[in-house]
């Protein structure tokens, strides 16, 4: 699979992240009932301040196409127990098994082997329609007024912290509480400067 390497970087079965989703027998229970699957390559792109989620791809291997994953992600992460369907191509897109999910199938094989054809057939056809669905929706901008609220907040709380101190002395003039509100202000612009960037590192750190 050719890929940009400098843009991402590759996670396959030997990856901590896939592995540990193959090897945990707990797991068993989402790929079964749920239909809940991880495809077997993911794309994740190195230099982005976005969420680790937002940054995953998953490559086709039919078309070449690079689908985000979130296209299978929050409304669309159940279900998929043949796999991930490409919405481009329509082709089938190779997911991982977990290894207690493989026993468990060989085990009752009689049972569900004749019925195969005749449910994937429609499966396929409801799986597609509802990826296609997820792809037409449009991804929402991150917002900056959830910072600026928090900042507000903050500064309001602090004021209103710092006010109860000072109302404990003797007196409190004009002066001291002009103060304390510009200094609470302050420290909650500069939180809410600092939340973007805090959240920023946490999204470049590695989970494989």
């Amino acid at each position: 699979m050719q890929y940009d390497q400098d843009k991402y970087r590759l996670l396959t079965h030997n990856s901590p992240q896939l592995l540990f989703w193959a090897v945990n027998p707990l797991l068993a229970f989402n790929e079964l009932i749920l239909g809940q699957r991880l495809p077997q390559k993911i794309l994740v792109e190195r230099h982005s301040g976005q969420a680790l989620l937002a940054r995953q791809f998953v490559p086709c291997p039919h078309c070449n196409a690079l689908n985000p994953a979130k296209l299978w992600g929050k409304g669309n992460a159940f279900g998929h127990w043949f796999g991930y369907l490409c919405p481009k191509c329509n082709g089938e897109i190779p997911c991982l098994w977990n290894l207690t999910s493989l026993l468990l199938l060989t085990i009752i094989a009689p049972l569900w082997l004749w019925f195969k054809p005749w449910f994937k057939l429609r499966w396929q056809l409801s799986r597609l329609r509802r990826t296609k669905a997820m792809q037409a929706i449009p991804q929402p901008q991150p917002a900056v007024t959830p910072c600026i609220k928090t900042a507000q907040t903050i500064a309001v709380l602090m004021f209103l912290f710092m006010l109860f101190v000072q109302s404990r002395e003797a007196s409190l003039s004009l002066e001291q509480t002009v103060i304390s509100l510009a200094v609470s202000c302050v420290l909650g612009v500069l939180y809410g400067l600092l939340t973007p960037i805090n959240r920023f590192r946490k999204s470049k750190k590695r989970y494989w």
